[in-house]
């Protein structure tokens, strides 16, 4: 009885799993859609891709006369002037200080 019922399950077990190597009777073709559309749509996004790119090295390109406005640059001044002035108060700080007078230690004997 046990084994009857073992022989049966193990054959329903494999009927179960040879079903996906079956192919499938009336149903649609695997690709019956034309490539011509995903082609299109795949060089409409690298047109669109160079664009972003070509924005985007307009945007953040160095150097050249664009960029550089007399309030940028007359601020640039102002803030260098200002830093160097910074820096000579600073100097003269720590050249005014007498160093720390340090008491040398007692000798021992």
């Amino acid at each position: 009885m046990i084994r009857t019922l073992f022989t049966v399950a193990v054959l329903a077990a494999a009927a179960v799993s040879t079903q996906a190597f079956v192919a499938p009777s009336i149903g649609q073709p695997a690709l019956a859609t034309s490539t011509t559309s995903l082609d299109a749509s795949r060089i409409h996004a690298k047109k669109e891709k160079r664009q972003r790119n070509r924005d985007n090295m307009r945007k953040f390109k160095k150097g050249g006369k664009r960029g550089t406005s007399r309030k940028k640059m007359m601020r640039k001044l102002q803030s260098g002037a200002a830093r160097q002035v910074e820096n000579e108060f600073i100097a003269k700080c720590f050249l005014t200080i007498p160093p720390p007078v340090s008491p040398e230690p007692e000798k021992r004997y």
